[in-house]
């Protein structure tokens, strides 16, 4: 399942409070839903998909909430180096996918 068929450009520009007309990262936001896409699935253990089949889960709201704001936290620090304390994945990203994750993932 394509991760731009899940998350739009358009949701994400929503989430970090953009003008649909602003383009100039488009790139580097299509990048971050892609990725934030797989992370969501590493963490959760199980792949996306329109309907619940083996081995698979439902990209249902949590999922995606989890997602936007993963992107957001990527978008907003976004640079190598800060004069500011970086921290992991937000707990709300984690607590959002963590009722979905398969037992023994790592």
């Amino acid at each position: 399942m394509d991760a731009n068929n899940l998350i739009t450009l358009d949701e994400v520009k929503a989430q970090l409070n953009l003008t649909s007309d602003f383009n100039l990262d488009d790139a580097l936001l299509n990048g971050y839903i892609v990725a934030a896409v797989e992370v969501a699935q590493k963490h959760i253990g199980k792949t996306f998909s329109d309907s619940d089949t083996t081995g698979t889960i439902v990209f249902n709201p949590a999922i995606k909430v989890g997602c936007l704001m993963y992107i957001a936290h990527l978008y907003a620090n976004r640079e190598i180096t800060t004069d500011t304390t970086q921290s992991l994945i937000p707990m709300t990203v984690s607590s959002l996918w963590d009722v979905y994750r398969e037992p023994c993932v790592y």
